[in-house]
């Protein structure tokens, strides 16, 4: 005997509706960046709009060109290698110290410790921009200007990421670390043993977002790096942006340095998504 569908009830079927719209909105977007990226200068501004590559007699034809130059115009293997050079050392400092600071504010009892936790909570309300200046006084004082070791340094602590891993180790049992302190191990050995290794979905998703936004940096590299041979992706995306302003025929070179931009990321996505998810549901503690 056939099973009998039920019907979908109203309200998730206006849930689906919603949901097919954002997706529209957030994916289309990406998707005329890609198709139009294999487009000349003046099929892009033709007032015919369409989403496929057209050629005069209406067939489809990609223009693979278009990568050719963005590759040579970015020198991707240089960019590409300084961004995820840059990227990778300073998520890795960034993780270490920001969960080490988390562990502190949340299991080791010192004084000062809530006063010292709510200062560090208001420097959260000063916005990046007003921190340039500071910054680029302190890395032309250590030398360290237009070079790859002024894009870490800055940015090897977190506020954001402290507060996180304080909420995340605040909600696992005291009952491991008594029993380890117990045993005579120190407070360092139990962070880097018991406590690192349980946070490790909230690791994982700190560590996609503050790749992320290292590998999109760009106005930093814009202010503190001079020689083309240190530059990064975001910044030699932005140079090739201003470069097709003024040419309409280098419009579709930056749409496919874009797309050579973005694919990484994309990846990182695709790769990570279910640890993502599961950190963010391993977020939702105690504070």
């Amino acid at each position: 005997m056939a099973h009998r569908r039920r019907p979908v009830r109203p309200e998730r079927a206006v849930i689906y509706v919603i949901l097919g719209i954002l997706v529209v909105l957030l994916v289309g977007p990406f998707v005329w960046l890609a198709l139009s990226s294999f487009k000349t200068g003046s099929q892009i501004f033709s007032p015919n709009l369409t989403l496929l590559p057209l050629n005069a007699d209406g067939g489809i034809e990609f223009h693979i060109d278009n990568y050719t130059y963005a590759f040579d115009y970015l020198q991707v293997g240089v960019l590409f290698t300084n961004t995820l050079l840059v990227s990778s050392i300073a998520t890795v400092i960034n993780l270490f110290f920001n969960s080490l600071a988390g562990y502190a504010f949340a299991r080791i009892r010192f004084k000062g410790r809530e006063v010292l936790f709510r200062a560090t909570l208001t420097s959260l309300m000063v916005p990046g921009t007003v921190m340039l200046v500071p910054n680029m006084i302190i890395i032309t004082r250590l030398g360290l200007y237009d070079s790859l070791a002024a894009l870490v340094i800055p940015f090897a602590m977190s506020v954001y990421n402290i507060f996180l891993m304080r909420q995340t180790f605040l909600g696992f049992p005291r009952e491991l670390e008594e029993a380890a302190a117990i045993d005579g191990a120190s407070a360092f050995r139990i962070y880097w043993t018991i406590a690192l290794p349980l946070a490790r979905p909230m690791l994982v998703v700190l560590g996609i977002l503050t790749f992320m936004w290292n590998y999109n940096s760009f106005l930093w590299p814009l202010v503190v790096i001079q020689s083309p041979e240190n530059d990064t992706l975001a910044k030699g995306l932005g140079s090739l942006v201003s470069a097709s302003a003024t040419n309409a025929e280098l419009y579709p070179v930056m749409l496919a340095g874009a797309v050579i931009v973005a694919v990484p990321l994309i990846l990182i996505f695709l790769v990570f998504q279910r640890f993502i998810v599961k950190g963010i549901a391993a977020g939702a503690v105690k504070g």
